[in-house]
């Protein structure tokens, strides 16, 4: 069993009927369909949506993303966007894992020496596909995995979780969409190898309140799955 599918089977066996099932790890948001929807406007928070069974479309201002078993969906920003599920079935139903960024950890990481994303152009979307790697579906599992045994959750989520954004970030698109320039904050500063000084980054962020709020399914304000 590859480790897709193997996601896909924690996915339904946790999810069970539901549509939904915000889950007792944080961010970490569930979803199933089993039929194909028909498009609807919504607002993406910054997230990571990581598709194991299924396919989904999202328009973003004219510019059309397709996510699906190869390719997650990263959201840097709050986006309006029109989305719909494009395929499932009763046999075989879209199953999403979709979790939400903790900016704080993303700046950390971005200021670390060992990771030096290129820079973004100012009017490139806040929204990519990027492959969905070994790596990361392993780091996906894992974090499933906590559903199951819920005790060390306080424990280990949080490094699952920072993994799965160091996966990213190790990629080009995930890379460029993380650090867009009008994200305004600065970032800690960081010690230069060999020397004493310390430097700071140049990525700086804003984070936006609203991104730390779940929607309800009857709310247009939901995470990218």
């Amino acid at each position: 069993m590859n480790l897709r599918t193997e996601l896909a089977r924690k996915i339904a066996s946790f999810i069970g009927s539901k549509e939904k099932l915000i889950t007792d790890v944080p961010g970490l948001l569930l979803s199933r369909r089993t039929a194909p929807t028909a498009p609807a406007p919504a607002t993406y928070e910054p997230s990571l949506a990581v598709v194991a069974q299924g396919r989904k479309r999202a328009n973003l201002g004219g510019t059309t993303f397709i996510f699906d078993e190869s390719r997650y969906l990263l959201t840097s920003l709050n986006l309006p966007v029109v989305c719909n599920v494009i395929e499932a079935s009763e046999d075989v139903p879209y199953l999403c894992f979709v979790l939400k960024l903790e900016m704080p950890v993303v700046r950390e990481l971005l200021s670390r020496e060992e990771i030096q994303p290129p820079e973004a152009p100012s009017d490139s979307p806040a929204m990519a596909t990027g492959e969905t790697t070994t790596e990361l579906l392993d780091a996906c599992c894992r974090l499933v995995d906590l559903l199951g045994t819920p005790q060390p959750i306080p424990f280990l989520s949080d490094l699952i979780q920072r993994e799965i954004i160091y996966r990213i970030l190790r990629g080009p698109e995930g890379a460029r969409r993380l650090q867009r320039p009008e994200i305004r904050a600065t970032v800690p500063l960081r010690r230069s190898r060999g020397s004493g000084r310390t430097t700071r980054s140049r990525y700086e962020w804003k984070i936006s309140q609203k991104s730390r709020v779940w929607a309800s399914p009857r709310c247009t304000t939901i995470s990218g799955g």
